[in-house]
Order: structure tokens, then C-alpha cells, then sequence
């Protein structure tokens, strides 16, 4: 069963990535495909994927459509709600508020150990009993 997101299309802090969110968004894009498809976590600030959102945008309006199949493969991979409409429908409608959640959702994700691709588990798994450190016999001497 797919899990909500954690972080909101609307919760835009702080107010550094608001304004990256809002003024170099193709930047943010950019950024999160390189973490969606190598699972980088410290991606470079433009890459391929930021210059084809920004001739997509500026000679078409058309870079929701980069967006969409990011947030789609994302959806997919860490098994989040949604679907291709819906985020047909959030990248269009406010593009920079969708990559400011993606963004937040991938810190959550990749940073803190919210989950691995394909839904797995990561950090500390607790295992039903206490771990308790017993002698191994006698006293030592050497």
C-alpha cells in the first residue's frame, strides 16, 4: 500500500528554499532528478536535466512535463501515493511548490532513512529482545 508524503504541496520553508523554489527552480529540478535517478545526496547545483526544464519553459512553458516524470518515477520507486494525473496536475498548476516537496520529501527519504527505493528499510530495526553481554567463563590470566 503506497504512503502519504510527509511534507505538503503548500509547506514552502524555510525561506532559503522558497526563494530557490521560486526563482531558480530549474536549479531545484535539476537537483532532484539527479537524487530520484542515482540516489545522490549532494547533487550539482545544474546538470542536463536543469538546462532541458529551462528550454522547455522559456520557448514552450513546457517544463511541468519534466517535472511530472520525476515526481512519477519517485512516486514508483519510494511506493508514495499518487499518480500521473495528479502529478500531471501539481507540476503545472505550481511548479515550484512541487519541487520544493520533492525536494523536502528526498531529504526525508534519502537523508534521515524515512525508506530506500522500493520501499526497504534502513537504519536501526529493533529485533523483539534486548541484547545482554553474558561472561565466557572464568577469569583470564595471563
Amino acid at each position: 500500500m503506497p504512503r502519504p508524503w510527509k511534507n505538503s504541496l503548500c509547506n514552502c520553508m524555510p525561506c532559503g528554499l522558497c526563494l530557490k523554489g521560486t526563482f531558480c527552480t530549474c536549479i531545484l529540478v535539476g537537483q532532484n532528478h539527479e537524487r530520484i535517478t542515482s540516489n545522490v545526496r549532494q547533487p550539482d547545483t545544474t546538470s542536463g536535466w536543469c538546462a532541458g526544464w529551462m528550454g522547455l519553459q522559456c520557448f514552450l512553458g513546457a517544463g511541468f512535463i519534466l517535472q511530472m516524470l520525476d515526481r512519477m518515477e519517485m512516486t514508483e520507486k519510494y511506493d508514495l501515493e499518487g499518480g500521473s494525473c495528479g502529478a500531471c496536475c501539481r507540476a503545472f498548476c505550481c511548479g515550484c511548490c512541487e519541487a520544493i516537496q520533492m525536494k523536502k520529501e528526498l531529504d526525508y527519504l534519502q537523508l534521515e532513512g524515512g525508506a530506500t527505493p522500493m520501499g526497504g528499510a534502513t537504519g536501526y530495526i529493533p529485533q523483539g529482545e534486548k541484547m545482554v553481554a553474558q561472561p565466557q567463563g572464568g577469569p583470564q590470566h595471563y
